[in-house]
C-alpha cells in the first residue's frame, strides 16, 4: 500500500496538530489570493485520508492535492458521504484579503466621490502616475495592516491584555489611572514591519500567509478564554482575568507542525507565542516559570501522513471555497475560521452579503 511505501513516519513525535496551506483558484476569488490553512489533529480519526489513499495503491510518489480533488470529485456520492463523515473534522483556517480591499476601497470611493475610483486609480497607475501608485501602495499596506491586526494572534494578545486590566481594556483619564493601576502596555505583538519592506508588492500574500498560519496556532487560546469549567473556583467574578489567561496559557505550550517551506513565518510564531506567555503568566506564582520545547516546527511533507493529509484537506476546502464560498466551507467543516475568527453559517451568510453588495 502506498502508505508502507511512501508515507513513513508521523513526522514529529510532539506535535498535537499538523498543518498545510492551500488557496482556491485566485480566477474564482478576483484575482486575489485567498489564503486557507488545514489542521488535522493527532487525536482525531484519519479514516477519510486512508480511503482516498486506496485509490492510488500504485503510486510511488507524493501525491498532490490536484490529483486528489480530482479523484474525490469522481467518487460517487454515497462514497464521498463515508470520506465526509471524518475528514470534516479537519478545522479550516481562511484568510480573505477582499474585505480588507472593500474597506479601503470604499475610502477612497467616499475621498474622491467617486463610484468607480477604485478602477480609475488603477489606470492612471498604469498609464505612469506616480501618485496613484504611490496612492496603491498605501492602500496595499492598509490592507495588510488590517489583516494583522485581525488575525489571531493580535486577538488573543489583545484579550490577553484587557483580562489582566481590572477595567478590561476600559480607558480611563490619565488623573484617575492611580486608581486602577498602571497603564497597559500598547506594544503590539507584531507590524507589518516585521515580515520586510511595507512597499513590497507581495506585503499583503506575505502578513495572509501568516494569518492563516496563525489563526491555525492561535485559536485554541483564543477559545480557551471563554470555556471556564464551572467547578473551577479560580473563575468566579474576582479571578475571571487571571484564570482566564492561564488557560490561554496553557493552550500555547503544545508544539504544532507546518510544512517546510517558510522558517521566517515559523519564527514569527514563536516569537508571538513566546511574548504572550510572558505577558499572561506575569507576577502568577502558579505559572511562574514555563519551559519547554518551541511550540512550532516545520516537518517535510513527504516524511509525515499527518501533513500530507492536511495538504489534501486543504486542497478539498479550497475547491469547495471557489465553489461555493465560505458559506460552503462552514457547511461541510466542523471548525472554521476566517479572518481571525471562528465563524458560523450566519456570520458566512453576512460575509457573502457584503461581498455582494460590495463586487469589485
Amino acid at each position: 500500500m502506498i502508505w508502507a511505501t511512501v508515507i513513513l513516519f508521523d513526522g514529529d513525535g510532539e506535535a498535537i496538530s499538523f498543518n498545510d496551506e492551500g488557496s482556491p483558484d485566485s480566477r474564482r476569488t478576483g484575482q486575489t489570493k485567498v489564503h486557507l490553512n488545514a489542521q488535522v489533529n493527532r487525536s482525531l480519526s484519519l479514516d477519510w485520508f486512508y480511503r482516498l489513499l486506496a485509490f492510488f495503491p500504485d503510486s510511488r510518489l507524493e501525491l498532490k492535492s490536484a490529483i486528489i480533488i480530482a479523484k474525490f470529485k469522481e467518487l460517487p456520492r454515497e462514497t464521498r458521504d463515508r470520506i465526509w463523515r471524518s475528514l470534516y473534522r479537519v478545522r479550516i483556517h481562511i484568510v480573505d484579503p477582499r474585505p480588507h480591499y472593500r474597506r479601503a476601497e470604499n475610502m477612497l470611493r467616499k475621498s474622491w466621490k467617486q463610484e468607480d475610483a477604485p478602477e480609475r486609480l488603477r489606470q492612471m497607475a498604469t498609464e505612469g502616475s506616480p501618485v496613484a501608485r504611490y496612492i496603491l501602495a498605501t492602500m496595499r499596506e492598509m490592507v495588510a495592516d488590517l489583516i494583522l491586526r485581525k488575525s489571531t494572534a493580535m486577538r488573543v494578545h489583545s484579550l490577553g491584555r484587557a483580562l489582566s486590566d481590572p477595567l478590561f481594556g476600559m480607558k480611563v483619564p490619565d488623573q484617575l489611572s492611580g486608581f486602577f493601576g498602571s497603564r497597559r502596555d500598547s506594544t503590539p505583538l507584531i507590524t507589518i514591519e516585521d515580515f520586510g519592506r511595507t512597499s513590497d508588492r507581495n506585503v499583503v500574500r506575505n502578513v495572509a500567509s501568516w494569518s492563516a498560519k496563525a489563526s491555525a496556532a492561535f485559536h485554541a487560546a483564543h477559545d480557551a478564554a471563554w470555556d471556564a469549567d464551572g467547578d473551577d473556583d479560580a473563575y468566579d467574578r474576582y479571578g475571571f482575568g487571571r484564570a482566564a489567561r492561564r488557560r490561554m496559557a496553557q493552550e500555547l505550550l503544545p508544539s504544532h507542525a507546518f510544512d517546510t517551506g517558510n522558517r521566517p513565518h515559523i519564527d514569527l510564531l514563536e516569537q508571538s507565542r513566546q511574548s504572550m506567555i510572558d505577558e499572561f503568566t506575569a507576577n502568577d506564582q502558579f505559572y511562574a516559570v514555563i519551559g519547554g520545547p518551541p511550540g512550532f516546527i516545520e516537518v517535510e511533507s513527504k516524511e509525515s501522513y499527518y501533513v500530507q493529509a492536511a495538504d489534501f484537506a486543504a486542497g478539498i476546502a479550497s475547491d469547495v471555497f471557489a465553489t461555493h464560498k465560505l458559506i460552503g466551507v462552514v457547511g461541510r467543516f466542523e471548525y472554521v475560521s476566517f479572518n481571525g475568527i471562528r465563524v458560523s453559517r450566519a456570520d458566512a451568510e453576512e460575509e457573502m452579503k457584503g461581498a455582494e453588495q460590495n463586487e469589485f
